[in-house]
């Protein structure tokens, strides 16, 4: 499988598990700088998230094996609305360089 059908293998995954507002790539792989020490990131944009801890360990859980490691950050959309604007954050760097895999009609 390669980097692009794992990546695409995680977001379907993740879009059943947790029907999210939207999937952002970011990072190496959506700088494309990837490297074999490279880690696939993914922002996951929910409504709602009662424990985030939670909700991160059941969608990389969700996820499985892909054959590339995987972080996972899930924020909800009050979040983003509060800090994603703020330099220095993940989010921030997600929501200007990252790229849209999925967005909820």
């Amino acid at each position: 499988m390669t980097a692009q059908e794992a990546i695409d293998t995680a977001v379907r995954r993740l879009v059943t598990a947790a029907n999210p507002r939207k999937v952002i790539l970011f990072g190496s792989f959506a700088e494309g700088t990837a490297t074999a020490e490279s880690d696939v990131d993914l922002l996951v944009i929910e409504r709602e998230i009662g424990s985030k801890r939670a909700e991160m360990v059941r969608l990389r859980k969700a996820i499985g094996s892909i054959g590339l490691p995987v972080d996972v950050l899930v924020v909800s959309e009050g979040e983003i609305a509060d800090w994603g604007h703020l330099p220095g954050t993940a989010m921030y760097w997600a929501l200007k360089e990252g790229k849209v895999l999925y967005e909820a009609a």
